[in-house]
C-alpha cells in the first residue's frame, strides 16, 4: 500500500505598512522590513529585517538554508515519500537573524491540500502524526519503539501548529541583531510518522475502493481524480520587528502593524476586525473549510506565492477588494462544484492583480455583477491544465466529469465597467463547458481587454467582443 506525498515548502515574513522591502539572497532567502508611520516627516530607517531558516534532515546532513523550492520531509534519499503505515520523516529547522534589528518570529509546520477517498472524509491527515522536540531528531528518536509511544505525537487538525509551542518551548520568540548573542533560535526537530493501527490502516488502502461503478464505467478513486492520497508538507515562517527597536518617532511606531497571517483562524479574525483601508498580507498556505466572506473594504496580498485552497473567497457585494499576488489552488466543495472567488450582485470595486487560479474544479471565478460595479482583472494567470473533476448535475450521473466546467464567468449590467489586462489563460480545451471564459451583459464602452493570451481561444465567449480584441493565442 502505497501513498504519495507532494511535498511543498512555503517561507514566508511580512508585516504591512507603507515601506515593503523585499531582498532576495542566494538561495531564495526573503527578507523584509516594514515601517507604519504615516507622517509625511518619517524618516526611514537603515536597518533591515532579513531572517532565515536553516534545516538539516536525514538526508541533508550539513545545515542548508530553506528556499522557496526546497524539499522538506524526504526519505534517505532526499526523495518524497511514499506514506504507508510505518513510514517516518523529519525535519530540524534553526531561525537566524541576518539582519541588524531584533526582531520576534514565528514558526510553524503546515499540513495542507490533503485529497480524501471519494465519496469519504479520510485523508492523510487522519493517519499521519507528528512529534515536536526542542533538540535535533537523535537516531534513539525515530527508533520503532520511540515511534511506537504515542506520547507528544499529534494530530494536526486544522491545518498548522506553532513548533515552538509545541516544543513546550516557554521562551519568548525572539532574535537579536545577528552577530548577538541570541541571534539564532534553538533547533527544533519535527517527526512526521504513519503510526501503524491495523484496525484501521485498510481503511486507507485504495487497492480495497472500486474503480468501476455498477455500470462498470470508471470512477475517481480520490476526491481529486489522483490515483493516490495526498498531502503537501511544508513550513511558515513569519517575523516582524522587535518593538524597542526605534526611530526618530519612537520605540512604537509600528505597534499598529498588522501581523502577517499564516492560519485560517489568523485569516477570519484579519477580516473582521479589519477597518477600511486596511491590509492582510497571507505568509502560510491556507485550507478554508467553509466560503469565507469578505465584508470589508481590504486589500489581501500574498508573501512568496501564499496559497489559498478548498472552499472559496465569498465578496460581499458591496465591499472594495483589491487581491494582490494571491494563488487560488483547488477549489474543493462536497457537491464538487468548488470556486475559488465568488460575488453575486456585485456593486463594488474589485481588484485582482498578479493572482493566480490553479486546478478549478467548477470554475476559478464567477462574478454576477450590477451596473454600479468597477471590476479590474490585471495580470493573473488561469491555469484549468490539471483540473478535478466536477459534478454536473445535467449529467444525471453521480459520476464526476473529467475536468474544470470553466475557468471563469463575468455576468455584468449596461453601466458594469471590466478591465481584462495583461491574463493568460491555458487548460481551456479540457474544461467542459463550450466557453471557458465566458463574459456577458456588459457594454462594449463599458469594457478594456488588452494584451491578453490564451492557449484555445475558441473556447472564449465575450458578448460585445467577438472579435476578441485583447485576446492573442499563444
Amino acid at each position: 500500500m502505497k501513498r504519495s506525498s507532494t511535498t511543498k515548502k512555503a517561507l514566508f515574513i511580512s508585516t504591512c505598512a507603507l515601506l515593503f522591502s523585499m531582498l532576495m539572497m542566494a538561495g531564495s532567502t526573503f527578507a523584509w522590513f516594514t515601517d507604519s508611520v504615516s507622517s509625511g516627516t518619517n524618516t526611514i530607517m537603515t536597518g533591515k529585517l532579513d531572517v532565515q531558516l536553516l534545516h538539516t534532515n536525514q538526508y541533508v546532513t550539513t545545515a542548508e538554508e530553506v528556499g522557496q523550492n526546497t524539499l522538506l520531509f524526504t526519505d534517505k534519499e532526499g526523495k518524497s515519500i511514499d506514506w504507508e503505515p510505518g513510514a517516518v520523516a523529519y525535519e530540524n529547522f534553526t531561525v537566524k537573524n541576518s539582519g541588524d534589528l531584533a526582531l520576534n518570529y514565528r514558526l510553524a509546520l503546515d499540513l495542507n491540500n490533503a485529497n480524501t477517498i471519494a465519496g469519504t472524509t479520510k485523508s492523510l491527515k487522519d493517519v499521519l502524526k507528528v512529534k515536536v522536540l526542542d533538540h535535533e531528531v537523535t537516531s534513539e528518536d525515530v527508533k520503532e519503539q520511540a515511534l511506537k509511544n504515542a506520547e507528544d505525537f499529534v494530530s494536526v487538525t486544522d491545518g498548522q501548529i506553532s513548533i515552538p509551542t509545541q516544543a513546550k518551548d516557554p521562551a519568548e520568540q525572539k532574535l537579536l541583531q545577528k552577530g548577538s548573542e541570541g541571534d539564532s533560535s534553538k533547533t527544533y526537530g519535527v517527526i512526521v510518522y504513519w503510526q501503524p493501527d491495523p484496525e484501521k490502516d485498510y481503511e486507507y488502502n485504495l487497492s480495497n475502493y472500486p474503480d468501476k461503478n455498477a455500470a462498470g464505467k470508471p470512477i475517481d478513486k480520490t476526491s481529486d481524480g489522483k490515483t493516490e492520497l495526498s498531502i503537501d508538507l511544508g513550513v511558515s515562517l513569519g517575523a516582524t520587528q522587535a518593538p524597542e527597536e526605534s526611530d526618530s518617532n519612537g520605540s512604537d511606531y509600528d505597534k499598529n502593524a498588522i501581523y502577517p497571517v499564516s492560519n485560517k483562524g489568523e485569516l477570519e479574525k484579519a477580516l473582521q476586525t479589519a477597518e477600511k483601508g486596511d491590509v492582510v498580507e497571507l505568509t502560510g498556505n491556507i485550507t478554508l473549510t467553509a466560503p469565507l466572506p469578505i465584508t470589508k473594504d481590504v486589500t489581501i496580498r500574498s508573501v512568496g506565492g501564499a496559497a489559498i485552497s478548498g472552499e472559496a473567497f465569498e465578496v460581499s457585494s458591496s465591499a472594495d477588494v483589491t487581491l494582490q499576488g494571491v494563488t487560488f489552488k483547488a477549489p474543493r466543495t462536497s457537491d464538487n462544484q468548488g470556486v475559488s472567488l465568488k460575488a453575486s450582485e456585485y456593486a463594488g470595486k474589485l481588484i485582482l492583480q498578479d493572482c493566480t487560479f490553479e486546478e478549478p474544479q467548477w470554475s476559478s471565478v464567477v462574478v454576477t455583477a450590477t451596473a454600479s460595479a468597477d471590476i479590474t482583472i490585471k495580470g493573473c494567470t488561469f491555469d484549468a491544465k490539471s483540473s478535478a473533476g466536477h459534478k454536473d448535475d445535467s449529467t444525471g450521473s453521480s459520476a464526476l466529469t473529467k475536468g474544470a466546467h470553466q475557468v471563469m464567468k463575468i455576468t455584468g449590467e449596461s453601466g458594469t465597467k471590466l478591465a481584462l489586462t495583461g491574463n493568460t489563460f491555458t487548460g481551456l480545451k479540457e474544461c467542459h463547458a463550450s466557453s471557458s471564459v465566458v463574459v456577458s451583459g456588459i457594454s462594449a464602452n463599458g469594457m478594456t481587454c488588452e494584451k491578453n493570451t490564451a492557449d484555445e481561444t475558441a473556447k472564449i465567449s465575450i458578448a460585445n467582443n467577438g472579435s476578441l480584441k485583447g485576446f492573442a493565442k499563444k
